[in-house]
């Protein structure tokens, strides 16, 4: 989306006041409404599936497979798709890795362990069906979502195979299929997520609409794991459709602030999510 000289000047001044007017009368923490559904896929583990109001959407299906632990040493493995993006374009490349590096350093894994020589392992299949400002955060919520809903199945043979052969064995009952907090023993498990923030004059805006994001003087991705802010931190150009002449450099009290409000404000954004999983009907519909 290009936007003419005329409304990129009125949309930065907006922008900038305090507080920041947004287009679409978001207070600055605020996300764009979303439509989500868990647990509609059969053949998955665990999937989910979200809408913003401005029609992106993404899909993600979690399916596991058991493994030798000598011959598999990463435990989950993300794929991304993108429509209208080939699958090995830098923007693809760029966000599968950031979303298997935070998995990567940011799971427990150890739960996952079957045996001394078996573990499940993850595979992680997401589908940006349509998006129109970077779609990182949205990736990143879905996935939360499918990890929040899957269940694996149930080991019933014995759990010390040092000194046997023995392969694992599983009940045949998808009733026993355990969520993955009970797996970790755990009543909370929260994975990691990316917040994606836009950085104009001295505001900072949480998930940045298309629009906003063509007048912005920098971005930053933050991540958020166990009710803190965690690494990686970066900034980036958001504007990836546009010649964007107002990107700038970050100021450090940005990102001191950055931090700030997601320390603030995240810990709401994962509440409602969990919410939203212990409300959704396991009725087998999208929506």
């Amino acid at each position: 989306m290009i936007l003419s000289p005329a409304e990129r000047a009125y949309l930065h001044d907006s922008l900038c006041q305090s507080p920041p007017i947004r287009p679409d009368s978001r207070s600055e923490h605020r996300f764009r409404p979303l439509e989500a559904k868990t647990s509609f896929l059969p053949g998955s583990n665990g999937s989910a599936r979200i809408r913003l109001m401005d029609g992106s959407e993404c899909i993600v299906s979690v399916k596991s497979k058991v493994v030798l632990i000598d011959r598999e040493p990463n435990l989950i493995e993300c794929d991304v798709d993108v429509a209208g993006f080939r699958d090995d374009s830098n923007f693809v490349g760029n966000l599968k890795f950031n979303l298997t590096n935070l998995l990567m350093k940011n799971f427990p894994f150890k739960y996952l362990k079957l045996t001394t020589k078996y573990a499940f392992k993850l595979f992680i299949d997401c589908i940006v069906i349509s998006h129109s400002s970077y779609p990182l955060t949205l990736l990143s919520l879905t996935s939360y979502l499918a990890l929040k809903t899957t269940r694996l199945p149930l080991l019933v043979s014995e759990i010390d195979d040092a000194e046997i052969e023995e392969q694992p064995t599983f009940s045949d009952d998808w009733e026993n299929a355990q969520l993955l907090l009970t797996l970790f023993r755990t009543d909370k498990f929260q994975p990691p997520l990316f917040i994606t923030l836009g950085v104009i004059g001295d505001n900072l805006l949480f998930d940045p609409s298309l629009e906003e994001e063509q007048v912005l003087e920098n971005g930053l991705i933050i991540g958020w794991y166990d009710n803190k802010v965690i690494t990686p931190i970066s900034n980036i150009n958001l504007a990836v459709n546009s010649n964007n002449s107002n990107f700038k450099g970050l100021k450090p009290q940005s990102i001191v602030k950055a931090i700030s409000m997601v320390n603030k404000y995240c810990g709401a954004i994962v509440h409602a999510l969990d919410t939203l999983v212990e409300q959704d009907d396991d009725d087998g519909e999208i929506f």
